[in-house]
């Protein structure tokens, strides 16, 4: 007698996925409040998966190091609703808008960012691979930051590239999240007077000296 094919049932894997992004989630959320409250080096791996609720090697699993585990938790903390800002400011009607818009977007990421920032650039003269994370955060600075810098310039009709790179400078400057520190951390600002005093500087700044070449 033959007997019926055995019917295999299909591994599903989607159970331990979302596990998985539960764990990352859990572990992301752990290794920013350490990070935060101790700083980077005082931080280890294994006091993040002990309060995590997991391993170390899920840790590493996720992460693949330390340094990713704070480049990730630095890029959550930028990320946020980035692109509605983004779209808010590139659909100004005016060069003056864009920059008022720009200013909230600001305030709006250096509050999420600035305290885990500052985490990276406190250990970076210490660790080189720390200091190269910080370097590639300010060169992703600048890039978007030419990026509004070419909107105004397009919005007020300016065509000159050399105007356009002091404006994308100035930009940079301000958007800096050790700046918010400054003034919100150190110096006690609201950041509602933070986000008014950058709408203000790029305003007055937006015109740049006719000597500027970049």
């Amino acid at each position: 007698m033959t007997l019926p094919p055995v019917s295999r049932r299909r591994y599903d894997a989607s159970g331990r996925r979302a596990q998985a992004r539960v764990n990352r989630e859990r572990i992301l959320r752990v290794a920013t409040r350490l990070f935060r409250a101790h700083g980077y080096t005082a931080t280890s791996i294994a006091q993040v998966a002990a309060e995590a609720g997991v391993s170390t090697p899920t840790v590493f699993a996720a992460f693949k190091s330390k340094v990713n585990l704070l480049k990730e938790a630095v890029d959550a903390a930028i990320g946020g609703d980035t692109e509605e800002g983004d779209r808010r400011v590139h659909e100004a009607p005016t060069a003056a808008e864009a920059l008022r818009r720009y200013a909230d977007a600001v305030a709006d990421v250096a509050h999420r960012a600035y305290p885990i920032y500052a985490v990276a650039v406190a250990a970076a003269d210490a660790d080189p691979q720390i200091a190269a994370l910080v370097a590639d955060l300010d060169r992703h600075r600048l890039t978007g930051a030419g990026y509004i810098a070419t909107t105004v310039a397009a919005k007020r009709g300016d065509a000159d590239l050399s105007r356009v790179g002091y404006l994308r400078d100035t930009i940079w400057a301000l958007n800096s999240p050790l700046l918010y520190g400054l003034l919100v951390h150190q110096r006690g600002w609201p950041v509602e007077a933070y986000r008014d005093w950058v709408a203000t500087a790029l305003t007055a700044l937006a015109a740049p000296v006719p000597s500027a070449r970049h």
